[in-house]
């Protein structure tokens, strides 16, 4: 890209913070890595519905994937405050490929089993718990803080988009009997390659404070314990949680809502339902990635906790296609621009010397939570089948949005006016 195209995108508000070099390499690094995340995510999850014929497995599968954002976010978050967050990050990614790398090779051979599975998407999934704190640290260090929220949202737009980028490619392959998954997952293996690559070309050199005399248990306290003596963080942390246990939890239902209520006979279709999230994601986090007004930002958190409420629901009375699309794509809206906004506020409160072990404590609700929910979610649509799961649970989730919304006087604030009041604490790192 010349010099004078890159000055005229990065003049519209929407694309500022691409204009520093550091987070352009980081930002296109994401998007690769989003390609291949969920791209690898529709793959493995087609092959396990075939191979089991059964939504448990898949929902298994996917308790396998998230279950080490519970179980090692905290060691990654310390990771992001003690070792260069950049490093770290290229390590993890690199990872992503030889993992990725050796499901392909399972699948083309036809010796992959289940277990095999299990474990090697549990080994993925400590990478990602990984990778996510050290980037979502790196990113302040990168722009200037009026730049902070278009630098996040773009970064989800390159997480929550790359479910349309990577699926645009993988869905017509998953229909052709000759490529099939095994193909889709040598694609997985390629994006991944490249995302490795492109983070290995940032040059930011960022590292927390942390004090070693202290140990790990005591560093990660002082995290958690900073967390749940800040209300405002608190809130958020717990609002996080409870969108992630209640809307975001899809992916081990998906498959068999795409074949039972959708007829679908191959990965194709499941493949569009998550391009459908992906253009919905993208197209919302370009949207308020120009954001200015603090007081658009609160509006904007409430009404994107309401819609993803209610857009689950449109998609478990979704009997066609095309409405179940339209359903996926206002899902997808929602849910980037309530995650994108709830991580802003966090990032904007937390001090940098903290800033790996909150963001590894945020992801340990969401994706430790979302781990056992995909579980759940999995098996019972086996029982009762997957629209009712998605009624039920967006029906919820509207109802602790309201219920919040009217018992929490620091909630009600934000949404008035988009401001935080950072609360005091009495720790330190």
């Amino acid at each position: 890209m010349g010099t004078g195209a890159l000055e005229r995108i990065t003049a519209i508000p929407h694309f500022a913070s691409l204009g520093h070099h550091g987070y352009r390499n980081t930002w296109a690094a994401g998007l690769w890595s989003g390609a291949a995340m969920w791209t690898f995510i529709v793959a493995v999850s087609w092959l396990v519905l075939d191979e089991s014929d059964s939504s448990g497995w898949v929902g298994f599968i996917t308790f396998s994937a998230m279950l080490p954002f519970l179980l090692s976010s905290p060691i990654a978050g310390l990771l992001a405050d003690r070792v260069d967050r950049r490093r770290l990050a290229v390590i993890a990614l690199s990872g992503g490929v030889v993992v990725m790398g050796a499901v392909a090779i399972l699948a083309i051979t036809d010796v992959v089993e289940l277990w095999h599975l299990a474990a090697l998407v549990f080994i993925n999934g400590i990478l990602r718990s990984i990778l996510e704190p050290a980037i979502q640290s790196l990113i302040p260090n990168q722009v200037p803080q009026e730049d902070l929220l278009n630098a996040i949202t773009l970064n989800s737009a390159t997480r929550h988009g790359g479910k349309f980028f990577g699926p645009l490619i993988a869905s017509p392959l998953l229909a052709i009997e000759s490529v099939g998954v095994s193909g889709v997952l040598v694609v997985c293996v390629v994006f991944q390659a490249a995302s490795a690559y492109q983070m290995f070309q940032t040059r930011t050199v960022s590292k927390g404070e942390t004090a070693p005399e202290q140990g790990l248990a005591r560093s990660f306290v002082d995290g958690l314990v900073y967390i749940y003596t800040n209300r405002t963080i608190a809130i958020f942390i717990l609002l996080v949680a409870f969108h992630c246990a209640l809307v975001m939890s899809f992916e081990s239902i998906l498959p068999i809502f795409s074949r039972e209520e959708l007829g679908a006979d191959d990965g194709s279709i499941l493949g569009f339902l998550i391009m459908a999230f992906g253009i919905g994601s993208f197209s919302s986090a370009i949207l308020i990635a120009g954001m200015r007004s603090e007081r658009r930002k609160g509006r904007w958190l409430l009404w994107s906790g309401v819609l993803s409420g209610l857009t689950p629901i449109l998609l478990g009375f979704s009997p066609v296609i095309p409405l179940a699309v339209i359903a996926a794509a206002g899902m997808g809206a929602s849910q980037t621009v309530f995650m994108a906004l709830t991580n802003t506020y966090v990032q904007t409160i937390v001090p940098d010397r903290l800033r790996g072990r909150v963001s590894s404590l945020y992801l340990l609700h969401a994706g430790g939570i979302m781990a056992f929910a995909n579980l759940g979610y999995g098996f019972l649509a086996d029982v009762f089948s997957a629209p009712p799961i998605l009624i039920v649970t967006g029906a919820i989730f509207f109802a602790v949005v309201v219920g919040m919304a009217v018992s929490q006087t620091d909630l009600r604030r934000v949404y008035r006016t988009g401001s935080v009041t950072s609360a005091r604490v009495g720790v330190s790192a």
